[in-house]
């Protein structure tokens, strides 16, 4: 929440910078308080995978983006 407040009063963004500051939350969260049952942790596991597939899939086009002007 103090992640969309902050951003929201930074000034009108894209869905970009959000998603990866949600995605790094998300694994900096699950990192702090990784003792998990088995079953929880594979759940989590293959969610951070996912999403930090995501967050590489937004690094590459804004790493596009900049370097040849390659937009979506």
């Amino acid at each position: 929440m103090l992640t969309t407040v902050t951003l929201s009063a930074y000034g009108p963004s894209g869905l970009d910078l959000y998603a990866s500051l949600y995605i790094l939350e998300y694994l900096i969260l699950t990192l702090l308080y990784s003792p998990f049952s088995p079953r929880t942790q594979k759940i989590t596991d293959v969610t951070g995978y996912v999403l930090f597939a995501i967050f590489l899939i937004i690094v590459a086009l804004k790493v596009l983006e900049i370097l040849i002007g390659f937009t979506l």
